[in-house]
């Protein structure tokens, strides 16, 4: 079979998963079938999303434990920093350790999804929806100016 009827092929077996998948439980994954993103680029917005939550409860939170696991854990990824190489993103600076803020987060999908137009709200909301990070993305979507 030649490559344009395989693509044809797989377009038509993407939608016809997209039908089977519940979107009111999985938003953020159909938010990301519907726009194609890849692989690469789901991986860096959630590890900088991450990061995001790390400073988010550090800054707000007098008892969260600074030596929190899950921050450790990304900080020694050593995939990490190729992956954000990729899109032209320094790793120090996702670790600033400033509160994280919507423009911040916009200079960084803008890097991520150069090629694409990206909606921050609707992107968030769905996010949120799927309980990925949700005090962040409410955080977030306040300095959008509302949820």
């Amino acid at each position: 079979m030649n490559t344009e009827k395989e693509i044809i092929k797989l377009k038509y077996q993407i939608k016809l998963l997209k039908f089977m998948v519940n979107g009111d439980k999985f938003p953020f994954f159909m938010y990301a079938l519907d726009h194609e993103f890849e692989e690469s680029q789901v991986n860096a917005l959630l590890k900088i999303l991450s990061v995001f939550k790390y400073r988010l409860s550090k800054s707000t939170d007098n008892s969260y434990d600074s030596s929190n696991q899950l921050y450790e854990l990304i900080k020694e990824d050593e995939s990490l920093d190729s992956l954000l190489q990729t899109y032209q993103i320094e790793t120090s600076d996702i670790y600033k350790t400033e509160l994280p803020s919507i423009s911040e987060f916009k200079q960084y999908c803008n890097c991520i999804f150069a090629n694409k137009e990206i909606n921050l709200r609707y992107l968030l909301m769905n996010l949120k929806r799927q309980s990925i990070h949700g005090k962040l993305c409410d955080y977030l979507l306040k300095q959008l100016g509302g949820e």
